[in-house]
């Protein structure tokens, strides 16, 4: 307790020391000061305000100190109270400092007054003093604006440490520890109920979603330009066919014994038709009826019937059974248009057919997987 009360009046008693120390000091320059300006209105015949070294030095004075009285205000404005008692107790003993150097200046100033005090023009110690004054108020208005800076930022940091966060704001929860404040009067065999509203994200996404949902269902059932599901599926089964034609016509010499297939174009089966007889009738006969090799009107074969087990036999040739290979004389489409034209020819009957060879080959019109047990039997 004693040193509590201690402590209180040694920072009292510093306090009144460092604000007497000021007056005295400020007391004791102005008291010089005005002996000074005496000394010269005595000493000097010509007035010194047609001096303009002196006219001028005296505006920057004034003006400076309107400088600091308009600082002084905007520190008073800005400043706590309690920095703005700290600042009092240094301020203070800044100013009393610098009172005292001007005390010694001034008496300086004054001894070069009376030693020159035969001379018409502003006196030297005259244009010292007022030049140490323009350069004491010079360092206020640096301390003022030091001291306005460090408030401005100290309190731009408390006003960030109080604004919450992005995240904050987002998510808005209310702490453990505060709990009690949103606690209702419902009591359910013990357990309690919290007043806590929904976090703004979610209330924000709920809303979002409802306005998407509104344009969604504008854009695609009342609009032109919006497709459901079912139309961009057939839009795109179209650009498939035309994108398959297109690589189909592209690529027409790509047919081989994998991926042949039966064509049903009049042309094409016309175009087999002329390449058969051009070239297959010594063999087979002009209708296909048989000859050195076997009937192809039937249906049984020695190398399978199907459009690709065709396709082969005519493009790599039989060689074992004196047939050549093709592949060299016609191209893949051609060679794809005569099997398919042999295909068309089947059951015809020409007259004079050769006799059956090979084994016979149905054509499945119905895939394996769907046919009925009784069909196979």
């Amino acid at each position: 307790m004693k040193n509590s009360v201690t402590n209180n009046f040694q920072r009292k008693q510093n306090r009144f020391n460092k604000f007497l120390l000021t007056i005295i000091g400020f007391l004791i320059g102005t008291s010089l000061f005005a002996q000074s300006v005496n000394g010269l209105e005595v000493n000097n015949s010509s007035s010194v305000f047609g001096n303009l070294i002196f006219i001028t030095l005296l505006s920057v004075i004034i003006l400076l100190l309107m400088v600091i009285l308009a600082l002084g205000k905007v520190l008073i404005a800005t400043a706590a109270n309690s920095v703005r008692k700290k600042i009092n107790e240094k301020g203070l003993g800044i100013i009393a400092l610098i009172s005292l150097m001007a005390l010694s200046k001034t008496s300086h100033a004054q001894e070069i007054i009376a030693s020159q005090n035969s001379l018409p023009e502003l006196n030297s110690g005259l244009l010292y003093l007022m030049l140490l004054i323009i350069g004491f108020e010079i360092l206020v208005v640096i301390i003022l604006l030091s001291s306005i800076r460090s408030f401005a930022k100290t309190k731009a940091l408390a006003i960030a440490k109080l604004k919450p966060s992005l995240f904050e704001k987002l998510n808005a929860s209310v702490p453990i520890e505060k709990e009690t404040d949103i606690l209702l009067d419902h009591n359910y065999d013990g357990i309690h109920e919290l007043d806590n509203d929904l976090p703004p994200w979610w209330k924000y996404g709920f809303y979002l979603s409802i306005v998407f949902a509104v344009i969604y269902l504008g854009y695609y059932h009342f609009t032109p330009s919006g497709e459901l599901q079912i139309a961009e599926y057939n839009k795109s089964i179209q650009a498939a066919g035309l994108e398959k034609a297109e690589f189909e016509k592209n690529n027409l010499n790509n047919v081989n014994e994998s991926n042949a297939t039966l064509l049903t174009d009049k042309a094409e089966i016309a175009n087999g038709e002329t390449i058969f007889k051009q070239n297959c009738f010594a063999c087979h006969g002009k209708f296909g009826e048989g000859g050195v090799g076997p009937n192809l009107t039937d249906d049984f074969w020695l190398h399978g019937g199907s459009i690709k087990d065709i396709f082969s036999s005519i493009k790599y040739g039989i060689p074992d059974k004196g047939m050549k290979s093709w592949q060299a004389d016609l191209s893949a489409i051609q060679i794809n248009e005569v099997t398919s034209y042999i295909k068309t020819i089947r059951g015809s009957r020409p007259a004079n057919g050769k006799a059956a060879q090979g084994d016979m080959f149905v054509e499945l019109k119905t895939p394996i997987g769907s046919l009925k047990k009784d069909s196979l039997q």
